[in-house]
């Protein structure tokens, strides 16, 4: 079988040891993704799963986070550990331990249902987007086509493909520069260039792959230095067992996806964050830009930040559409007729590069590059002195998971509240629609009332949160008061319960040991300011 590719070996390495890869600890990520497990805390594990700690691990007690939880019948979360890629192998130890110390019938049913196969499934949004652009149906960004003399074609980013193969890259700033159409030659197989396809974009494909093409599938592998799928290919080859060909697949599938965020990771920072450029905005916003693009980006797009507005002063970024489709809100304006017709400048010459320019909605680089880390590789660990931007800059992109992964730094943030009123974050909660912050507003001011029962920004909060609802009448509630009465109950330990039976209690002792008194003290507090206020909830 002949095999298109020149004889090129690399063993360079992608990844610079000097780029501060964004990620945590493996044991302590770990650690947290049990604690998680056992809590039922889903938006905590799937920011966790987000930055590649171990699904199939175990604890010290050899528990496994999906064992923790459907031991401790958090059904919700079963359900996502097993889309991001947690096996559960009734054939096993691990498996049969999982079903039988399910607390539910529910939770029992899930994992009997479950087929071992699914473990392969793109488990992750970052993989889940980077596999959808193999088709990319609505923006039409591919750049590159390959064609073969049976008729198929294969269109892909150059960009991608650079970024996951030294082989390409070298190709691509070489002999295939400025070529859109690669021609391969007649004997190459077509089945096995789709399959290498496949992997590059994280589509699962080991399950799909015949016995026959393997070996040119090996010889692919070794021009393009995809050690990883090398390797893989020749364990699985001769393994017959199917739970355990299954388990071997899994975990590769989780270090290709690993590999992929890698990847990806070194290009952001290489190739976008490092080449961004200061410009001047003398006529207000730029449609085009027409400057030297970096060639080895690929790029077909420049994301502009601006800094400095009174000094028209910008910072772009070499970008992607495909990559910055991930948001809802590009992704609707690259799908429009609009931006194909608006945007081009026609007059571009090979010497001179003219791409489209869009403008993030931030004035902080800081903020911008974590958006841009979010979109390229699924970073989800935001500082909690950038997550205030990135929730608000994610609210005006329309993407809902960095929204939930920015309102989560906030809420575990112990320094945040030296730096911002509780008050400014209930606002900004309200601005975004973030339920998760309105939450954590109450109960902190549920944990403190006697404090914040005298601040007139309080008081200035209940109003709000009193005109919040439309069409008013006197059986509504207002949301704020509601949640501190909620969390008041947790505050002493607390519930509705207790309260029916506690009321008819005469031992005043017993009262006060219980929390009843103490509970009813921080309710007057309430009902007073509501009064003072002439509101009702």
């Amino acid at each position: 079988m002949t095999i298109f590719f020149n004889g090129i070996q690399s063993n360079q390495n992608l990844i610079d040891v000097n780029v501060p890869l964004i990620c945590m600890n493996a044991n302590k990520a770990f650690e947290e993704l049990c604690y998680w497990c056992r809590v039922g805390d889903v938006q905590n594990v799937d920011r966790l799963i987000s930055t590649g700690v171990n699904l199939n691990g175990v604890d010290e007690f050899d528990n496994s986070p999906l064992f923790l939880a459907s031991l401790c019948g958090h059904e919700a979360l079963v359900r996502l550990l097993l889309k991001r890629g947690a096996v559960c192998d009734r054939d096993r130890y691990e498996g049969a331990r999982c079903i039988y110390g399910a607390l539910t019938d529910s939770i029992r049913n899930i994992l009997l249902k479950y087929d071992i196969s699914k473990a392969v499934d793109v488990k992750q949004p970052f993989a889940t987007h980077i596999s959808n652009q193999l088709k990319d149906n609505n923006i039409k960004s591919h750049d590159i086509e390959f064609r073969f003399q049976n008729l198929s074609c294969f269109k892909l980013h150059k960009f991608l493909i650079a970024a996951r193969s030294p082989y390409f890259k070298q190709k691509l700033l070489g002999a295939w520069k400025n070529r859109v159409v690669i021609e391969m030659p007649l004997k190459t197989s077509s089945s096995a260039f789709e399959a290498i396809s496949k992997f590059l974009y994280l589509v699962p494909v080991l399950h799909e792959i015949n016995s026959s093409d393997y070996d040119t599938l090996k010889l692919f592998c070794r021009k393009l230095n995809l050690l990883e799928l090398l390797e893989c290919l020749e364990k699985i080859h001769h393994v017959m067992d199917a739970s355990e060909r299954s388990r071997l697949i899994a975990e590769y599938q989780f270090k290709f996806t690993e590999s992929a965020r890698e990847d990806l990771t070194s290009f952001l920072h290489e190739e976008i964050i490092c080449q961004k450029k200061s410009i001047r905005c003398e006529s207000g916003v730029l449609k085009t830009l027409r400057i030297p693009s970096p060639t080895s980006s690929f790029a077909d797009v420049y994301v502009q930040v601006k800094c400095d507005p009174e000094a028209e002063k910008s910072w772009v970024y070499p970008c992607h559409r495909s990559i910055l489709a991930r948001c809802e809100y590009f992704k609707i304006m690259f799908s429009s007729r609009f931006w194909e017709t608006t945007y081009y400048d026609q007059e571009a010459n090979q010497n001179l590069a003219s791409l489209p320019i869009i403008t993030l909605p931030t004035s902080n680089t800081e903020v911008a590059e974590i958006i841009l880390s979010y979109l390229y590789y699924d970073r989800t660990e935001i500082p909690w002195n950038l997550s205030i931007g990135v929730l608000q800059a994610a609210d005006a992109l329309l993407n809902d998971r960095l929204k939930t992964m920015a309102a989560i730094s906030i809420t575990q943030s112990r320094e945040l509240l030296n730096h911002i009123s509780i008050f400014k974050i209930l606002e900004i909660a309200w601005e975004t629609r973030m339920e998760r912050l309105e939450h954590y507003v109450a109960e902190i001011i549920a944990n403190k009332l006697d404090y914040y029962s005298m601040e007139s920004d309080f008081k200035k909060a209940v109003i709000s949160s009193s005109k919040r609802i439309q069409d008013r009448e006197e059986t509504d509630t207002i949301e704020l008061i509601d949640d501190i009465r909620y969390y008041l109950l947790k505050k002493h330990n607390l519930d509705t319960e207790d309260i029916e039976i506690l009321e008819i209690e005469t031992d005043i002792e017993f009262l006060k040991n219980s929390g009843i008194i103490a509970y009813k003290e921080d309710l007057k507090l309430i009902d007073n300011l509501l009064a003072t206020l002439g509101l009702e909830a």
